[in-house]
């Protein structure tokens, strides 16, 4: 187990298209056939960009792989920007906005500073691309940018298998995500109750009591194994059905039989399989043998 400590720099200018979109990028070559785990990771800005442009935003990334920008917007009036920070792909994700000509920008980073210095994400593609996806005016021109980045990895030895499994895995997720649309909108309307039906209605929900005053509206079973009968069969299926009744939000669960009076739904509880799944055999198939000694089967 060795780690391996990465100490890498851009300095540039870039060209912004049509768009107002550039990108820079760099490759740092790692071991190969090893898992490589990242310890710590950390950027530092080293001078003020120039630009002619307002509301200057870059992206910077961390991947085993190079981004791929998608048609998704940035901000109201900027878009193409990169992959989520949630990405499977992305190591480290930090946006920095609030340019001009007097101060240092300010970012956001992902994982943050403190989650930074300690073990995260691992991988096994023997390369490390740095990626930054600079967002502007259309056909700016963004002058002395200039960024430190420093990269602790710990590379452990990997198997044939694992190594070309991960390989796979991290080329196949590298490819791009044109337009994203996940999650569940849910109206308020649609909430109520949803989750907790008691929760429109307030309080606990009413619960209904088991009649003991007569031998054949009760019963309890020895064990959850046992294969006595304590009622009949389709007696005890008839209790089961009707504590399965479905029931309004502010009503107790179980349901009221003519007969049977109050059923609540816990007479289901650790009941004997048989009674759910089907009849109890009062006993195992005799076995028939063959002359040879063989059991028959039918």
């Amino acid at each position: 187990m060795a780690v391996t400590e990465i100490r890498e720099t851009i300095e540039t200018s870039v060209s912004l298209d049509g768009n107002g979109l550039g990108i820079v990028q760099k490759r740092i070559n790692l071991q190969s056939g090893a898992r490589h785990q990242i310890f710590q990771m950390d950027m530092f800005q080293d001078a003020i960009p120039e630009t002619d442009s307002d509301n200057l935003i870059i992206e910077w990334f961390v991947t085993p792989y190079p981004v791929i920008y998608s048609t998704m917007a940035l901000t109201p009036l900027r878009n193409s920007r990169g992959p989520m920070a949630g990405d499977d792909k992305v190591l480290m994700k930090s946006i920095w906005t609030s340019y001009d000509l007097t101060k240092y920008g300010t970012f956001t980073d992902f994982p943050n500073q403190f989650l930074g210095a300690q073990p995260t994400f691992s991988f096994y593609t023997p390369a490390l691309y740095v990626t930054g996806l600079v967002h502007g005016a259309a056909a700016a021109s963004v002058t002395n940018l200039a960024f430190s980045f420093y990269v602790a990895c710990e590379n452990k030895k990997a198997s044939l298998v694992s190594y070309g499994l991960g390989v796979l895995r991290e080329r196949s997720i590298a490819q791009g995500i044109n337009l994203m649309s996940q999650g569940r909108t849910i109206p308020p309307s649609g909430n109520v109750g949803q989750i907790f039906p008691m929760w429109k209605y307030g309080g606990m929900r009413p619960e209904r009591m088991l009649r003991g005053n007569a031998l054949a509206d009760f019963f309890l079973p020895y064990s959850s194994t046992d294969s006595e009968k304590m009622l009949s069969t389709g007696n005890v299926r008839g209790y089961l059905s009707r504590g399965r009744t479905m029931q309004p939000f502010d009503t107790a669960f179980g349901s009221n039989d003519a007969v049977k009076g109050q059923i609540p739904d816990w007479v289901r509880f650790d009941l004997n399989p048989g009674l759910v799944s089907g009849p109890i055999r009062p006993q195992q198939p005799p076995r028939k043998l063959a002359d040879n000694g063989n059991t028959l089967m039918f």
